[in-house]
């Protein structure tokens, strides 16, 4: 399906992400004033901001050693061919309606790994869940210790319910592991007796994307690279903000990286236009409100940080895009990789 085809059938959902952005846009930067937003931009120390861009490259060769676990039961792929996949992925979503960079990776390694579509599309839901029960798990764990904000307590019971959650639904799938492969083997016969063989294999493909929740390879290490990509991300934000002149000490800087980190990874959850442009800012300002930092100050913040990310990852995405021979084409892609 192509790119306009999508925004013709999902129209309300194209629009709604714009708004929400435009909105987000207009009421974070209506009262901006100049002089000290420029003076706050001026200030910055470009060194460190670069030590913390460095370690954000350096995520998602982590991302892509960890994605590569999640789809060795498909098929072993190297972590470099992941980790440009991965670029291609952030890319798309800095430039295509409704997050289509998640469609965008799953269609590029399917192509050029001979994969079904579907199976490395269930691998990208499963590192999607750890990041999100990860995350709620770290922000309950931070709440309960450093409870900056009343809100915390409520993040804290979503954290550490999230953890038990994980725990009693891991044993609860583990146990029914043959009754659903049954399943699906059962539904994939009667698929092919039907004439609809395609689909079979799409079923199961996606059984064996989704099998690493309960049969993980290398758990241990999965659960080691998940929590060194928090720490990483916890660094580039610390290092972002002992960049400003905020004029914050190093307990200040944990406090509010931590509350930062919170705030922007939730804010991935809203429908948003492309980039995330308007929620991220938004939220930026909202963590950095609470801690009484110079609102214009804070802006320029946000504005730097967001460019950063932005311009980090589209030119190096864009570049092994067209290093593969691929385009933002879905629908081309999505033909190729399911020949």
């Amino acid at each position: 399906m192509r790119i306009v085809e999508l925004v013709k059938e999902h129209p309300f959902k194209f629009f709604a992400s714009i708004a929400v952005s435009l909105g987000l846009v207009y009421y974070s930067f209506k009262d901006l004033e100049w002089e000290p937003f420029w003076q706050a931009v001026i200030s910055i120390n470009y060194w460190i901001l670069a030590g913390g861009a460095s370690l954000l490259i350096f995520s998602n060769v982590i991302r892509a050693a960890r994605w590569k676990i999640l789809l060795s039961p498909q098929k072993t792929i190297g972590s470099k061919y992941l980790f440009e996949a991965t670029m291609m992925g952030y890319m798309g979503n800095n430039v295509l309606p409704f997050r289509l960079g998640e469609v965008l990776r799953a269609m590029v390694v399917s192509k050029r790994h001979d994969l079904k579509v579907s199976g490395v599309g269930a691998s990208i839901v499963v590192e999607r869940g750890l990041d999100m029960f990860s995350f709620l798990i770290l922000a309950g764990i931070y709440a309960v210790l450093v409870p900056t904000f009343e809100s915390a307590r409520l993040l804290a019971m979503l954290g550490l319910g999230a953890l038990l959650l994980v725990i009693i639904l891991g044993f609860w799938v583990n146990r029914q592991h043959e009754k659903f492969r049954n399943r699906i083997d059962t539904w994939s016969k009667s698929l092919i007796e039907k004439g609809h063989p395609k689909r079979a294999e799409h079923l199961v493909s996606i059984f064996h994307g989704l099998e690493t929740i309960w049969h993980m390879p290398k758990p241990l290490l999965v659960i080691l690279q998940t929590g060194f990509l928090w720490l990483l991300y916890f660094m580039v934000t610390f290092l972002a903000l002992a960049a400003f002149d905020f004029g914050l000490s190093i307990v200040e800087l944990w406090k509010v990286s931590s509350i930062l980190l919170v705030f922007t990874t939730l804010s991935l959850s809203i429908p948003a236009a492309p980039g995330y442009v308007g929620t991220y800012h938004g939220a930026v300002l909202a963590a950095l409100m609470i801690f009484n930092i110079d609102n214009d100050a804070a802006k320029a913040f946000a504005i730097v940080m967001h460019l950063m990310n932005y311009l980090l990852y589209t030119p190096m995405g864009a570049w092994y895009l067209m290093k593969a021979g691929l385009s933002l084409d879905l629908a081309k892609n999505q033909e190729d990789g399911m020949e």
